[in-house]
């Protein structure tokens, strides 16, 4: 993990100038929390490091501002780094800490985890047999994720049952694409999973499709996409908005100049109908209030998380480097990003004790209205859909392939097989890649139900006729997704 590198991507100054064991301060609390580190490593029954001591101390100052505002240790920061650029190593999940512990929030396509029969919505109770309650998402994340080729194990809680499943997952190198897209009829469905570095590149793909197929009908699905970086979220919008501002950002520090963000577009090309629920947050909701109040789409779903408030990651040197600095230049900051900026000093990895994601400042909607707590009420409300399999019906692919499977072999297409036929309520066993006797089985019932030739094998005529039940659960199953079709079809060019 580079600095330079970071500071590319991420913005920019720390409000609070605070690290233990050193003066930082008029009321000077420094000797009071020396004597409390002293006190904790005199009592406890253990040796502790002051090292452990500080960055436990750390933790605490910035969890108590509000939930977005943590600290991270140099490893935890690399891989929430790396997540924010679009890869990593890992299993490919998305996951958040909520009342009942840590919970998958997202299921990368094509990932490990993906493969392995992990599903949104699973609750995780074990790591590699480590009870894991109490822990936080960042401190779980970085026991899940590890090397490409090793191999992590994960206990897990699905729907309402107690009993944990357990799954060996070999860990990969995780390649997010945040946008998967398909044409269906007249309209081009783009599901956008989060807002990394490389969102509107990829979203960027999804328009030439439609421009090459001269489409301008389009169903954007943001629910369950928490947000990420801000200027992704106004790139998109600026593809999809007419002249004027996307979103205000308004920030706290003095260092720190407000920001308003525009469109230069004076007349849009496509009709976005936009899909929400309440975990659609932050980013998303730029994206999603710029396109309902400019009027060039419309929302369909639940309404929105809430969070109009803006992050910072900001790199926070060690009580050694903050020290060497303040004799050498003879200037008080532990904000890494200040002496990079005002002093243009290279300051090194090794001099960092890790880095914060700090709630600077909130952001506006196009008409100035403040949603944090508030969240956005969709145009055309709809229930969210129940998953009573677990399975996102969005998410399960279609079957492209002539190549046939037959009985105990592997391949993506099973997956999503078994995924059509466990939605259309045929009892398989174990949901992965690996057509065995059980799959095989249920594959005769489906093929003697369609009247295709009996023999338990997926081949390209089977695949034809699960597509076609794909597209009819599609419609059934999500009712959100279904408003927005119906009102498309509504609509002339």
């Amino acid at each position: 993990m580079k600095i330079k590198k970071s500071l590319l991507c991420l913005m920019i100054f720390m409000v609070l100038q605070m690290v233990l064991a050193v003066p930082v301060c008029a009321s000077d609390y420094s000797d009071y929390i020396d004597n409390i580190i002293d006190m904790a490593k005199e009592r406890y029954y253990q040796y502790v490091s002051d090292d452990k001591l500080l960055k436990g101390a750390l933790k605490g100052i910035f969890q108590t501002m509000d939930e977005y505002t943590t600290f991270y240790t140099l490893d935890e920061a690399t891989s929430f780094l790396d997540t924010l650029e679009g890869n990593y190593q890992g299993i490919g999940v998305e996951i958040s800490q909520v009342s009942e512990g840590v919970v998958v929030i997202r299921v990368f396509a094509n990932s490990p985890a993906e493969g392995a029969g992990i599903f949104a919505e699973d609750r995780i109770v074990r790591v590699n047999g480590k009870d894991i309650a109490g822990f936080t998402s960042a401190e779980v994340a970085s026991l899940i994720k590890g090397e490409a080729g090793t191999f992590v194990e994960l206990g897990i809680l699905r729907g309402n049952s107690n009993e944990i499943l357990n799954f060996r997952v070999e860990r990969g190198t995780v390649n997010i694409s945040p946008v998967t897209w398909r044409v269906d009829g007249d309209v081009m469905y783009i599901r956008l999973d989060s807002f990394s570095s490389n969102s509107a590149r990829f979203f960027e793909q999804a328009l030439k499709e439609m421009n090459k197929r001269g489409l301008w009908k389009m169903v954007l699905d943001l629910r369950n996409n928490p947000g990420g970086e801000v200027f992704q979220a106004v790139s998109i919008a600026r593809s999809l908005v007419k002249q004027g501002i996307i979103t205000t950002l308004d920030f706290k520090s003095e260092k720190q100049n407000d920001i308003v963000y525009e469109s230069y577009l004076t007349k849009t090309k496509y009709l976005p109908a936009i899909l929400v629920n309440g975990n659609t947050a932050s980013a998303s909701e730029i994206l999603a209030s710029a396109v309902q109040e400019s009027g060039d789409g419309f929302l369909i779903g639940t309404k929105t998380y809430g969070k109009g408030v803006v992050q910072n990651v900001l790199p926070i040197l060690s009580p050694e480097a903050y020290e060497r600095y303040l004799k050498e230049y003879g200037q008080s900051s532990v904000d890494a990003y200040d002496w990079i900026n005002e002093y243009g000093v290279n300051v090194k990895e090794s001099d960092l004790i890790g880095w914060t994601k700090i709630t600077t400042g909130h952001y506006l909607t196009r008409s100035g209205n403040q949603i944090d707590g508030i969240g956005l009420e969709p145009d055309f409300p709809v229930a969210d859909p129940q998953r009573n399999t677990g399975i996102d019906v969005q998410a399960v692919k279609s079957l492209q392939s002539t190549a046939s499977i037959a009985l105990n072999g592997v391949g993506n297409e099973v997956f999503d097989a078994e995924k059509i036929l466990l939605l259309k309520g045929y009892e398989i066993e174990v949901v992965d890649n690996e057509l065995d006797e059980n799959t095989c089985e249920i594959l005769k019932q489906f093929q003697k139900q369609k009247e295709i030739q009996v023999t338990g094998i997926l081949d390209e005529a089977t695949k034809k006729a699960l597509n076609e039940e794909l597209e009819e659960l599609r419609l059934s199953l999500d009712t959100q997704y279904a408003k927005a079709r119906e009102l498309l079809s509504l609509l002339k060019y």
